[in-house]
């Protein structure tokens, strides 16, 4: 009796650890979201010096496609160029506050920053 049980806690522990995981990362990370854009849309990449965790669309682009044209993560600030090569221009957050102007959304005002 003793060892079903036991058996039985465990798995109830393993279940809500899942479970608890799962929660976590949808509502803390932007895992989900990325990974349906990932899947649904060919065009759609995460910028090599970010992460799958922590990538977040902020402007989608205006054609017919679902790829983004601005996107930040816990570091930098992303533009997409839109190239076949998938390359992006990114601007470190811990600069925004010597780069007067700064606009996160705009990525002329990007000190040292050309396009």
């Amino acid at each position: 009796m003793t060892k079903i049980y036991k058996k039985n806690s465990v798995q109830k522990w393993i279940t809500l650890s899942i479970a608890s995981i799962a929660l976590v990362a949808l509502f803390y990370t932007n895992i989900f979201a990325n990974i349906f854009s990932l899947i649904i849309e060919k065009e759609y990449f995460i910028p090599k010096q970010s992460s799958i965790f922590t990538f977040k669309e902020t402007i989608q682009n205006d054609g017919s496609s679902d790829v983004w044209r601005y996107g930040e993560d816990c570091n930098n600030y992303y533009y997409n160029l839109s190239t076949f090569h998938n390359d992006v221009l990114f601007f470190p957050k811990n600069k925004t506050k010597s780069c007067p102007g700064f606009n996160s959304k705009n990525v002329t005002t990007w000190c040292g920053v050309k396009i």
